[in-house]
């Protein structure tokens, strides 16, 4: 990958179920806290409540006309860290990432939903060159591209998604997908923003050094006559060491967005497999054999669009922290079979 596609992450904001902010969420992703209670989501077949990842506010409710609310806090938490790196807040471009047409409970004003209500909440207009992007889970690829070809020395990047409705609920149930007294493999469905501040080339930071993309042929867990190949992910997480110029056997985490459902385990699986090996063997020479996964959903919920962002962030922590292992792994996939993957590295600057 050449200096003028790579991406330097500067900073992280997020509101999730497990923390009011960033450096809180994070703390809980790494004690592996879940903020899953029980929600005012049914289980249509046995009439129970269902467990849900919420975020804490004081006045809550469910529907689109949330999510202004539900990003504005992270958008301004981003500004604060951009203001803090030496950057006008207000030339600083948003990225938006919201769910994908065709995602059950959404609908075709979604995006002038969030392009006015969130001006309107944090009393400023949208900076020059700030966009939506309606691709969910996989739209960060998408959104670093334009944040990079925007010209402009920082960026905001968010993801902000809710599936907390009981017609997403009643969606997801009837399609066996949904965790549940009927269904002991399935997501816990979740809410969430976060953002992560972008700035073009190697800095200090975060440094994304590869992307990758692949289409996997049974999609949202495949049937009888599609079953499960990995191939997807596999292509996604190849092209991207490809570009990043070293082998899997230099990852030592990956974080992506294994949800519960079995078919996405069974993807990692695959692709792992595949890729984890060295001549002359041709099979991995980890002491333990496995690569170590840090799991974002587990806290947060199945958030849609904010998984990544919120990885990422994570990740960032991780390397300023100090106990970033490596080199990592993120990726992640949509419905409709579009897989995608990212390698990262820390850099000191």
């Amino acid at each position: 990958m050449t200096e003028s596609q790579t991406i330097t992450i500067r900073g992280y904001a997020m509101w999730t179920a497990s923390g009011h902010d960033g450096p809180s969420s994070v703390a809980a992703m790494r004690a592996e806290m879940s903020g899953a209670t029980q929600a005012m989501l049914w289980d249509r077949g046995n009439g129970e409540r269902l467990p849900a990842c919420r975020v804490h506010a004081h006045q809550w409710w469910e529907g689109e006309t949330y999510l202004p609310y539900l990003a504005a806090p992270v958008i301004a938490e981003a500004q604060e860290r951009a203001a803090e790196l030496g950057h006008d807040p207000r030339e600083v471009p948003v990225i938006l990432c919201v769910a994908p047409p065709g995602r059950a409970g959404r609908s075709a004003k979604l995006e002038e939903i969030v392009t006015e209500g969130i001006p309107a909440l944090l009393g400023r207009p949208w900076p020059q060159g700030s966009t939506v992007i309606p691709r969910g889970r996989t739209a960060l690829p998408w959104a670093l591209g334009r944040a990079r070809r925007s010209g402009a020395g920082l960026a905001i990047v968010l993801g902000v998604e809710s599936l907390l409705q009981q017609v997403i609920a009643d969606h997801y149930r009837r399609d066996r997908r949904l965790l549940g007294s009927s269904a002991t493999s399935g997501l816990i469905l979740g809410e969430a923003a976060a953002a992560v501040l972008v700035s073009p080339g190697r800095g200090q930071g975060l440094v994304l050094t590869g992307f990758g993309r692949g289409q996997e042929p049974s999609r949202d867990g495949g049937s009888r006559d599609t079953p499960v190949t990995g191939e997807g992910l596999t292509q996604a997480m190849r092209s991207a060491l490809e570009a990043a110029g070293h082998p899997f056997h230099d990852i030592t985490v990956t974080l992506g967005d294994l949800n519960g459902e079995h078919y996405r385990f069974k993807e990692q699986a695959f692709a792992v497999t595949r890729l984890d090996r060295l001549p002359p063997e041709n099979r991995s020479r980890r002491p333990r054999g496995h690569v170590e996964h840090w799991n974002v959903v587990r806290c947060i919920g199945e958030c849609g669009a904010a998984i990544l962002p919120a990885a990422l962030g994570w990740a960032f922590e991780a390397g300023r922290s100090g106990f970033l292992p490596g080199r990592a792994m993120i990726f992640a996939g949509e419905d409709d079979g579009e897989r995608i993957a990212m390698t990262g590295e820390w850099c000191d600057g």
